[in-house]
This record gives structure tokens, sequence and C-alpha cells, in this order.
């Protein structure tokens, strides 16, 4: 949790720099200059599998990111942070002398590096190929009063792996628009869940769109 936090923080410092930064710059240098940082955001749908999705169904997310272009390279890195909010299929439970509680999950906030790839570039048209690490929690909330003195945590955490496909749209205002599929792959354990073991291949349709 202190990770997460901490992440946020750096990410929301990181995109206040940003934008003094490009209010301060002419539109000539940024004709000039590609490789200044920008932020993006973007919308989509998450689609967990495996154990994940017998307990949470599909459900829209949103995203924020700044991204820092590195055009020697061909490749840019990202910093960003995605909130889910889960669509509950069936509740949780957490075992306790003998006894199961239902549990519910609330939000899921997953906060992650990438290191994006250009494979195919022509005039203003991308087609980057993605890798990310970071981390997922998902928040949770017990469904009757008997299981608040039974949850004796807020959250569960799981590393976070994150392959994935782009194909950005740069306009002639410098604008973009991205069509992106991620995979997600996070290990989580339950302490004391009935289903301990709740990993998920998860699936990321999205859109993202930089002004």
């Amino acid at each position: 949790m202190k990770t997460i936090v901490i992440f946020i923080i750096t990410l929301i410092l990181s995109l206040n720099c940003v934008a003094q930064s490009n209010g301060t710059t002419s539109s000539a240098e940024i004709d000039i200059n590609q490789n200044i940082p920008y932020v993006k955001i973007g919308a989509g749908y998450w689609i967990p599998t495996s154990k994940l999705s017998h307990f949470l169904n599909n459900a829209p997310f949103f995203e924020l990111g700044i991204v820092i272009p590195d055009d020697s390279y061909s490749r840019s890195f990202e910093l960003g942070v995605q909130l889910v909010i889960p669509q509950q299929e069936n509740f949780f439970l957490l075992r306790d002398n003998n006894e199961d509680y239902e549990i519910e999950a609330t939000t899921i906030l997953n906060a992650y590096l990438k290191l994006n790839k250009y494979i195919w570039e022509k005039d203003r048209n991308r087609l980057e190929l993605t890798f990310g690490l970071g981390i997922s929690s998902i928040f949770l909330d017990p469904v009757t009063r008997a299981g608040d003195a039974v949850l004796d945590y807020d959250n569960i955490n799981s590393f976070l792996v994150a392959p994935g496909l782009s194909y950005t749209f740069s306009f002639k205002d410098k604008s973009i628009i991205q069509i992106s599929f991620d995979m997600q792959y996070t290990p989580f354990k339950m302490e004391r869940g009935a289903t301990k073991d709740l990993n998920s291949f998860s699936m990321l349709p999205k859109i993202a769109y930089r002004f």
C-alpha cells in the first residue's frame, strides 16, 4: 500500500512538472524537439480470466499516464495508474474459526512502469510493442457487520506483468489517439480465503488520448 501511495505522489509531481514545462515552451520548440514528455488519459474494459473471473465480472477502467519519448532509440517510457470499478460475480469468502464471511471488492488500482518499443512507423502512425511491470491492489470491504472483526486487512496486493500492443495516430496539432490491447498477469493470494489463490490473466482493450 505504501508503494502505491508513493508511486501516485511521484506521478502527480511529475505531471505537474510536465505541465509547467509545456507552459514555458514555445510552439517552435515543440516542432523541433520530439522528446518532450506528455500526459495522456484513457479508458477501456478490464476482462479478468482464470480464478479471479469466478468472483469479478468485466468492468470499465480509467487510466492516467505520463509518456517520456526517446525517439532517437524508437521507444518511450511510461508511468501510469489504472482505476478499475469491479463488478462482483460472487463474494470472496474469508474463513475464520471454521466460519465463512462474505467479502467484496470495491476498487482495483494498478500502478506500472512501461517500455514502449516502436516496431513500425509511417507518416504520423506508429505500431508499438509494450512491456510493463508494476503492482496491483484489490481493495476489500466486508458485506456484513460480522465480517468487520474478521477482515483485518484492507487490500490484497500482487506484482503485475503487462505485455501489450498499441497503434498510435498522431495529428498535425500534436494530439494523439492510441488504441491498445494489453494483457496483465496478477497472481493474487487472499490470506485465510476459502479460495486463497486468485491468479488472473486479464485482458484490457483501451483507447487513450493526448491533448
